[in-house]
């Protein structure tokens, strides 16, 4: 409820001409308690077959998501115990809720130093956006 009452409150106020905005907090909070659900539903399956990638999704002020594609399935887990990432990924938590909801465009937020991709293999970093559909 929270995510649709933020992401679609900002829908109505862009639509208005109003102003919105949506705190760090209630972005953790749905980054960490409906995130995990919401993205291992929304994948792709077919552009995921073949396809083997752990994300480390670090959230600045947390939450901390381990998010594994593996042959068309995915699983997302909260505060995972370590393991080898391909590629970190470290987020604002407004910046990433809007980019997951196709609000605000992924070069935006790059070029504002609110998420940025590290680790192994950050090229990677897109290819999430690129499997998991619109919620």
């Amino acid at each position: 409820m929270l995510s649709e009452t933020l992401v679609h409150g900002l829908d109505i106020a862009r639509g208005a001409g109003l102003p919105w905005h949506i705190g760090a907090d209630e972005a953790r909070l749905v980054i960490g308690q409906s995130m995990p659900t919401m993205m291992a539903a929304a994948l792709d399956p077919a552009k995921a077959r073949g396809v083997g990638i752990a994300f480390d999704l670090v959230v600045k002020g947390g939450p901390r998501l381990a998010v594994v594609v593996d042959d068309g399935a995915m699983t997302v887990t909260r505060d995972a115990p370590p393991r080898a990432y391909d590629c970190r990924l470290t987020v604002s938590p407004t910046a990433f809720l809007l980019v997951s909801f196709r609000r605000t465009p992924i070069w935006k937020e790059v070029a504002l130093g609110r998420m940025r991709a590290g680790g192994r293999r950050p090229w990677l970093a897109p290819r999430l956006g690129r499997l998991v559909a619109t919620p």
